[in-house]
């Protein structure tokens, strides 16, 4: 998402100067420590965890995120019942491209612990 700035203007404190070219890393969004305390951590109980980006945001948000919402609790309460845990059984292939990011295959193993 690269963007040419069409005038002098100034974002955020930062002057950005007419014919300059701007980046946006959307992998960068959710780890903005004004917006996520402690960002680099993963925490499902985050106070503003409705604030991630995966889903996308305003009209593009994802018509599947409410069900994911909902998938990801229940997924997580079955486990706890069912005395599960998932072990990483070898290492994870990555979506090789630049603009998304995630795993194409996570091999993982469930045990029942004693």
């Amino acid at each position: 998402m690269r963007r040419t700035a069409t005038c002098d203007t100034e974002l955020a404190g930062q002057r950005i100067a007419e014919g300059e070219k701007i980046v946006m890393w959307y992998i960068s969004a959710n780890r903005d420590e004004s917006v996520f305390p402690d960002a680099e951590k993963f925490d499902v109980g985050r106070a503003n965890a409705r604030r991630h980006l995966g889903f996308g945001h305003g009209i593009h948000r994802c018509v599947g995120a409410r069900l994911a919402e909902i998938q990801l609790p229940t997924l997580i309460e079955e486990l706890v019942e069912r005395n599960w845990r998932v072990i990483p059984h070898g290492a994870p292939t990555r979506l090789p491209r630049p603009f998304l990011h995630g795993f194409t295959a996570m091999p993982v193993q469930i045990e029942t612990r004693s």
